[in-house]
């Protein structure tokens, strides 16, 4: 029996193949990189540069996290945030909405009001996350 997950890579990855934004070579890496790490197809190709988070859209089935979407769609995150608030809430467990305001990202009455299908009042400039790489350099 086919697992649900491994159906559902397969058909993205069909319709990554079909759409000319993936070629075979790198369906089959995603994949092998997919077995290895637990992360699913999309963000590897998206983590790996491979494809345009808009070209990955039109291949995947609807967001399951409307209010990533809407808060997205809204502007009060940026995709990096939504990317990494999933990848927390992965590990955690946590809410989504919860992850996004400890990280100071969205103020809670955002969440609030987006729960409720109302739309909050655009306050200021959505924040934005800087991802920091950090390398040590040593000297020999």
């Amino acid at each position: 029996m086919i697992q649900p997950e491994k159906l559902q890579a397969s058909l993205i990855g069909q319709r990554l193949l079909e759409s000319g934004l993936l070629s075979e070579e790198r369906l089959l890496e995603a994949l092998q990189l997919q077995t290895e790490t637990g992360l699913l197809l999309g963000e590897i190709c998206l983590l790996k540069g491979w494809l345009p988070y808009a070209g990955l859209k039109e291949c995947l089935p609807p967001m399951r996290s409307r209010l990533g979407e809407r808060l997205l769609g809204l502007g009060y995150i940026g995709m990096e945030q939504l990317w990494l608030a999933i990848l927390e809430q992965r590990t955690c467990g946590e809410r989504l909405g919860e992850i996004l305001v400890r990280r100071g990202w969205v103020d809670r009455q955002v969440i609030e009001l987006i729960v409720l299908n109302k739309r909050p009042a655009k306050s200021g400039r959505p924040r934005t996350a800087k991802l920091v790489v950090r390398t040590s350099i040593t000297k020999h």
